[in-house]
């Protein structure tokens, strides 16, 4: 491959995959952030609160917080790997890899440690009243976010392992001054 020609249909496909990945994940952030904006109404709505209703209401605080930091970082993680996906290096599929390996097992923790797991209703009542604090829509969101991003990363790393990826990354003159693309156009086009 030429220097400089644009990048074969792997990279590509890597680039928009790790894009997706980047787009779910920063949509789940913002689900967490707007739950947890407006959790203070609902929750001053919907009071009085029973003892173990403010516990959890507090705990579903908490962990939303700790969801939208860790969506942020997730999100910054994930828009360098996805920038680094057509810098024509050796070591790309090591970051991408790398990247999505950190990104799987923070996702993982997230669903274990994430808001709905603060949500230990005694009953059926107090597991509506909480419902006003933390949908149902949330933990599908979560779900769907933690399956779609992984499979996204896996089958970007996948692409990357294709033979014209690998003759991309390592064929190149390693003596030029410009290891990248002039614009973005290189990376949309064809």
């Amino acid at each position: 491959m030429a220097h400089g020609s644009p990048p074969t249909a792997p990279v590509r496909q890597a680039f928009w995959l790790v894009t997706g990945g980047l787009i779910l994940v920063a949509a789940q952030t913002v689900a967490a952030a707007v739950l947890l904006l407006r959790f203070g109404a609902a929750y001053d709505t919907h009071a009085p609160w029973t003892f173990s209703e403010q516990t959890q209401a507090d705990g579903v605080r908490a962990r939303l917080a700790g969801a939208v930091v860790l969506g942020a970082g997730m999100s910054l993680l994930l828009l360098g790997a996805a920038m680094a996906v057509p810098r024509r290096s050796t070591s790309t599929r090591t970051v991408v890899g790398c990247a999505a390996l950190v990104v799987a097992f923070a996702l993982l923790l997230g669903i274990v440690v994430g808001p709905d797991g603060a949500v230990l209703a005694g009953d059926v009542e107090e597991l509506a009243d909480l419902e006003q604090l933390l949908p149902a829509w949330f933990t599908a969101t979560a779900s769907v976010t933690v399956t779609g991003a992984i499979v996204l990363l896996c089958t970007a790393f996948a692409r990357l392992g294709r033979d014209a990826a690998l003759d991309y990354y390592q064929h190149h003159d390693p003596t030029a001054t410009w290891r990248g693309f002039t614009s973005w156009l290189d990376i949309v086009s064809r």
